[in-house]
């Protein structure tokens, strides 16, 4: 695939499936990025670059472009298929959006994006990548980072105890249970009907693509990630926001 959806394709058809999926698995979604986007206005002083990791459909990008008129905001992800509709969500906001297809797994992508970055934020996205990942990560965040600038990360983050952990994944199948999905594509469903309206063998696609993945669904303890992005070049490292196993975490860059 090469990025463009084709012409036959209801794009914002798609982008509404998608975010009506995403809101139905993560609880407070919306509330998540107005934190993220308050704590970036109160930690700079001026906000000229962002960049999103992991950015997917540009969800995440999209409010950060509207509470910062004049900031150029970088997205960067793996996934042409998410790529394209973010291209296309954000279209409105014109060279203010950069849009980047490159794996963070792989060495050379800071390279790509540049810097400096007055905040580096993501989304649901970093769980999946391997501890010995992460913390190669969160160097490579403080090195395209200027210093005083913001790391925030919204995403799963479990717990030490597997009993707290446990009560913790049983609150969020009851609240998956006892909601009505009213239409609501389910993670696989959305896959297959959105690969079908692509005219591409998704399942196929995303396996090639995504290859083996070694990451954490559940997510690494916050501690674990504070000790990373200390050793990484972070300080004032701390959790802004819990609800369950799903944080927003960060610090400034030294």
């Amino acid at each position: 695939m090469n990025g463009t959806i084709p012409k036959h394709i209801d794009w914002q058809r798609w982008i509404k499936r998608w975010d009506r999926m995403q809101d139905f698995y993560i609880p407070a979604r919306k509330e998540r990025f107005e934190i993220i986007v308050q704590l970036i206005a109160d930690s700079q002083r001026k906000v000229s670059r962002v960049l999103d990791v992991g950015c997917g459909t540009g969800s995440l990008m999209m409010p950060i472009l509207r509470e910062f008129p004049a900031t150029e905001v970088w997205g960067v992800d793996f996934d042409v298929t998410l790529l394209a509709l973010a291209e296309n969500r954000l279209a409105k906001f014109g060279r203010r959006v950069k849009l980047v297809r490159a794996d963070i797994r792989k060495k050379g992508w800071t390279d790509i994006v540049g810097g400096p970055f007055d905040a580096i934020v993501s989304a649901t996205a970093l769980h999946w990548f391997s501890p010995a990942q992460l913390g190669r990560l969160y160097k490579q965040f403080a090195g395209i980072l200027k210093p005083g600038g913001i790391f925030l990360n919204a995403d799963h983050a479990g717990s030490c105890c597997k009993g707290i952990q446990r009560d913790w994944q049983n609150q969020r199948h009851l609240y998956s249970r006892n909601r009505k999905r009213n239409g609501v594509d389910d993670w696989d469903g959305f896959w297959r009907a959105y690969g079908r309206a692509l005219k591409v063998d998704i399942a196929k696609f995303r396996k090639e693509l995504m290859g083996s993945w070694v990451g954490s669904e559940q997510g690494r303890p916050l501690q674990w990630h504070f000790e990373k992005l200390e050793a990484g070049g972070f300080e004032a490292i701390d959790c802004f926001w819990r609800l369950e196993y799903d944080a927003i975490y960060g610090g400034i860059r030294k």
